[in-house]
């Protein structure tokens, strides 16, 4: 991160990262309460069975493709500082759907995953999924996991009209950001007639712009397929699939190769704000993200585990952002199985940092 950011986060505690007094709510016992359910209910596991139906009986796509728009701006604009953030409405599409609550952004996310199973390049994807389960093929409630029961362990008929109901809340979250159309109908009705629009935001009221597969040429991300057939994308908070969104982008449009031949990256604060939008809390989701094993960060020499620096003077000049390499080969892994015990180890010991890994790649640097 940028100097001024630095020397302004100098012994800052921040959410997801460092440590969380005990005196506070603790957002990782949520979560983790959250993964258990989706564990032991099986919900998690049915998901990504149709899932991987769906991939495995479509086009069989290498990569999922993702437009800038959807996560970056085109021109950078300039934050004063972390306490005055880029305005809401300012911010990329992905950026303004990090809510605590709700499943918009992971819910829209496999929207694309889907549209391009089913459709090549430039087509249009006309044959968008109902909400609520069918028997006539997968839905959105199929496709997607969702934390809702008051009842760990339990999967009720109360359970699946919550689900239906976060789902539709996340489509009416995904309308007003343009990025589906839905029918006009009563809320008695199933809603079954959505039309995905283009994923970056660039369609209005008046003028809706359907989404079709991004062309080879196209300025693109490219997610793994595992990440939705392994289920990262229910599994990770929507921070940590905000900065994953960055990080991809920053190691696919730049980034250097270190000498062991990883790619790798690093952002300033002003860039993580002027570019993609994203605040200290979801910057600091490279902890988890490390701790999940999907990426290795190398932290300045004099720059401690939890951000702070040792023997820190009024001299900004060496400090440095930290260093970091994706590993997409890593998304083969069941989500919940790597997730579960590294935020139950996060719950116990109050900590992200991962036990000593000996399968962990070794990166040398410049």
């Amino acid at each position: 991160m940028e100097q001024a950011d630095a020397l302004r986060e100098v012994g800052s505690s921040v959410h997801f990262g460092g440590s969380v007094p005990r005196s506070s709510p603790s957002k990782v016992t949520v979560r983790l309460g959250a993964l258990v359910r989706l564990r032991e209910t099986g919900e998690h596991r049915d998901v990504i069975a149709a899932t991987k139906k769906l991939w495995e009986t479509g086009t069989r796509p290498p990569g999922i493709r993702v437009r800038r728009p959807y996560y970056r701006l085109e021109e950078l604009t300039k934050v004063a500082d972390e306490r005055h953030p880029l305005p809401v409405e300012q911010r990329p599409v992905a950026a303004r759907m990090i809510l605590p609550r709700g499943v918009a952004l992971r819910l829209h996310l496999t929207m694309l995953f889907a549209a391009q199973c089913q459709r090549s390049a430039g087509r249009r994807w006309r044959e968008v999924f109902p909400a609520e389960p069918t028997a006539s093929g997968p839905s959105w409630a199929s496709l997607v996991a969702a934390n809702a029961s008051a009842n760990p362990g339990i999967l009720n008929a109360a359970d699946a009209t919550n689900k239906v109901r976060q789902l539709k809340e996340a489509l009416k979250k995904l309308e007003s950001l343009h990025l589906v159309t839905l029918p006009r109908r009563s809320t008695r009705h199933a809603i079954d007639d959505i039309q995905l629009l283009h994923e970056g935001g660039v369609s209005t009221k008046a003028a809706p712009v359907a989404y079709r597969v991004p062309a080879p040429d196209e300025p693109c991300i490219e997610l793994p397929p595992e990440f939705f057939t392994q289920g990262w994308v229910h599994a990770l908070t929507t921070s940590e699939i905000a900065a994953l969104l960055m990080w991809f982008d920053l190691q696919t449009f730049g980034g250097s190769i270190s000498s062991s031949g990883h790619r790798v990256s690093s952002v300033t604060g002003g860039a993580r704000q002027g570019w993609y939008g994203l605040g200290r809390e979801t910057y600091e989701t490279h902890l988890p993200l490390e701790a999940f094993e999907l990426m290795d960060v190398v932290r300045p020499e004099k720059r401690h585990y939890d951000g702070k620096w040792r023997d820190f003077n009024i001299d900004p000049t060496e400090l440095q952002c930290h260093r970091v390499a994706l590993f997409p080969d890593r998304f083969d892994r069941d989500a919940i199985r790597v997730v579960e015990p590294v935020v139950r180890r996060r719950d116990t010991t109050n900590n992200w940092r991962r036990p000593p890994n000996p399968y962990a790649q070794e990166l040398v640097w410049p």
